[in-house]
């Protein structure tokens, strides 16, 4: 396969699918760990899963995952995708019998580790931008990073977008999916000629919320626009995206 396939199109037939993968990191003092994770949610740019470990925000883990071929950015025949991820946030979870649990995110930053890393794998690093072939690019941070407010789940969720005018109300609106999400805000893609500082209405009716959002940010990503948005109203229901099934949409 000479390029990345297709990506699904929205409405299309879905099915539940659980996915494991290996992931192996480095912590100061210790040699590499490895561990089996079960994927809570994933896409073509990153993933969340529950480690018995804590994972240091801004450091690198890598990734073996037996992830849909029209979901990768490159080893499309292989039957493990091997992929860096940079550890975007780390919470712990209710202590159980087996001890504490880590729900851990991670953004894809590609095949390869940065030179810097093999001679420090303790160094920080964080998000610049998107690179060409559509993973994450990252650079080196020179201070651990400040713990997020909110924990970003990266799970696609079909949505509503309207497009408020102070005026007159909508002025318009669109299906579309949402790329990740959090407590305070979600990452969407449109059509819509939308602009920083626009007020959009974002409705889910698979999980029931409707909420009001500000544009922070304008992005594209493989030629579609993608916006930044801050809930200002309401606030996502997380904790229904906690649980171990995902739904994917079938190739």
């Amino acid at each position: 396969m000479s390029g990345r396939p297709e990506l699904p199109k929205v409405g299309a037939d879905s099915r539940p699918m659980s996915l494991h993968a290996v992931v192996k990191g480095r912590k100061e003092g210790e040699r590499q760990w490895k561990e089996v994770a079960n994927l809570l949610t994933f896409s073509s740019t990153g993933a969340s899963f529950n480690l018995e470990r804590e994972c240091v925000v801004g450091t690198l883990v890598s990734l073996m995952i037996p992830l849909p071929p029209h979901m990768r950015c490159y080893d499309f025949d292989k039957e493990f995708y091997r992929v860096w991820g940079l550890v975007q946030h780390c919470e712990p979870m209710a202590v159980s019998k087996d001890g504490e649990n880590f729900h851990v995110g991670v953004a894809f930053i590609g095949k390869n580790c940065p030179d810097s890393y093999r001679q420090n794998p303790r160094q920080y690093y964080r998000i610049a931008g998107v690179n060409a072939d559509g993973m994450w690019g990252v650079e080196e941070s020179k201070t651990p990073f400040k713990k997020r407010a909110d924990v970003r789940f990266w799970k696609q969720i079909d949505l509503y977008l309207a497009l408020i005018d102070t005026k007159d109300g909508a002025t318009g609106g669109e299906r579309t999916t949402a790329e990740n999400i959090s407590r305070s805000g979600a990452a969407v893609f449109t059509t819509m000629e939308v602009n920083i500082g626009d007020r959009v209405k974002f409705i889910s009716e698979e999980y029931d919320f409707s909420g009001l959002a500000v544009v922070c940010n304008r992005t594209t990503d493989e030629g579609r626009a993608k916006l930044h948005l801050k809930f200002v109203q309401n606030h996502f229901p997380v904790k229904t995206l906690m649980k171990p099934e995902v739904v994917l949409q079938k190739a």
